[in-house]
């Protein structure tokens, strides 16, 4: 499948994708998991939601995340959160973001400091603050779980290298507009609650 531009409702990218953006946020708000998922994959499709110049959008690769999370399936958010790790994200500091989210994820709503720390440990480097403003404190609270924890099977497999998207650009739309790497995702204040600590 190739991107064609006559397929994008309204025939403007940057209006369909901020229409997307704004149904997908509600969705998010109403924890309907059907919408945020379908509306985030319009986005990417037709919107410009896959990348902007110079750098891929960590966005919908929460968004994605955030989905499978409303529907009670960590495993599915990390699957996510790898996808865009292992193909889309170039950026040092995106890759973090994800990093660091998954291994929330699979700390928090998985229960398996172990394999968290691999996550956590490999990404408190370069995590943007916007992802965790207080990473070392996190880092050694999960030090301390992994130390003490009993689980000997990892919840989740070993995250995937990064391998790059060039054999998959010709099937999104072009970018919109610009964004830095690790800059502050458009959609972060909408889903910052599902990537932090759950209650203990």
């Amino acid at each position: 499948m190739t991107f064609n531009p006559a397929t994008v409702p309204g025939g403007d990218i940057a209006a369909w994708g901020a229409e997307c953006r704004e149904k997908l946020l509600s969705g998010v708000r109403e924890g309907d998991r059907r919408s945020i998922y379908d509306w985030t994959k319009s986005w990417i499709a037709w919107g410009g939601g896959a990348w902007l110049p110079d750098t891929w959008l960590p966005d919908t690769w929460l968004l994605y995340a955030v989905s499978a999370l409303v529907e009670g399936q960590p495993r599915g958010a990390v699957h996510s959160l790898d996808l865009g790790t292992k193909t889309w994200l170039a950026g040092a500091n995106d890759r973090a973001a994800l990093t660091w989210c998954r291994g929330v994820i699979v700390m928090d709503r998985l229960a398996d400091p172990k394999t968290a720390l691999l996550d956590l440990d490999d990404s408190v480097a370069d995590v943007p603050a916007w992802a965790e403003s207080h990473a070392g404190d996190r880092l050694d609270h999960c030090r301390q779980a992994a130390a003490a924890s009993r689980k000997r099977v990892a919840a989740v497999k070993p995250r995937p290298a990064h391998v790059g998207s060039e054999n998959f650009l010709h099937v999104v739309a072009p970018p919109v507009g610009t964004r830095a790497d690790g800059e502050l995702p458009i959609v972060w204040p909408a889903i910052e609650a599902f990537f932090r600590r759950a209650p203990q």
